[in-house]
């Protein structure tokens, strides 16, 4: 027979929540990717706080108890489907045209700040824009992963942007938005990306990379 549980949090944002068991009163996890569709619907509908769920018990990567194979004990009201789904499906396509324009008004900051030797004055600035672009590509990514849509975001993509100053985004959007943050690869490789723009920027501040700057500046006061 299977368990039965009262959802006692859901954060739809970040697509999980928490349950109370009906058996054994124990708290557990529980995350939209193992919601399974209603039948009738075949949509994947979302939780509130208080509904009534049955579920299966399972182990995550650490080995922590969770809530799987969720399904609705009653279907919630008016058949309630996945807002992400109906509504606010992410436009991958219109955000990779967006994040192309970026990229190419960044390389050219970057280029007239190089040609005026005022590279390093600017560095907080393009290190905020690169950070708030890259959150927001997070975010989006997360969105749609939320929605379970087929596209997604490139991931070297979301490193390349953190390569180019946009770490610090991308570390907050990894925490605040629990995206791409249980992924041994990425993280991996996003580490990576870190320490390289970290040398990069070390190296740019130092002597040897001012005396770099001032080479390759052409229009000095």
């Amino acid at each position: 027979m299977p368990l039965t549980g009262k959802v006692v949090f859901w954060q739809d944002r970040k697509g999980f929540g928490f349950l109370i068991c009906d058996q054994t009163a124990e708290k557990l996890f529980f995350h939209i990717r193992d919601l399974q569709p209603d039948t009738q619907t075949k949509q994947k509908l979302r939780p509130q706080e208080g509904d009534t769920l049955t579920f299966a018990k399972g182990t995550d990567k650490q080995g922590r108890t969770i809530a799987t194979a969720l399904r609705f004990v009653n279907a919630p009201e008016s058949q309630r489907l996945s807002t992400t789904t109906l509504h606010n499906n992410v436009d991958l396509n219109y955000t990779q045209a967006v994040a192309l324009y970026f990229r190419a008004g960044f390389l050219m900051l970057v280029i007239i700040a190089l040609l005026f030797g005022s590279l390093p004055y600017l560095l907080p600035i393009l290190y905020l824009e690169a950070s708030l672009f890259t959150y927001w590509l997070y975010e989006a990514d997360k969105n749609a992963a939320i929605a379970r849509q087929v596209q997604r975001l490139p991931e070297e993509s979301l490193q390349m942007f953190s390569l180019i100053g946009g770490w610090p985004g991308a570390l907050f959007a990894q925490k605040k938005l629990a995206h791409k943050r249980s992924k041994p690869l990425f993280q991996r490789e996003f580490w990576l990306v870190v320490l390289a723009n970290s040398i990069l920027l070390i190296w740019l501040l130092s002597q040897h990379g001012q005396h770099f700057l001032s080479r390759l500046a052409v229009f000095t006061l």
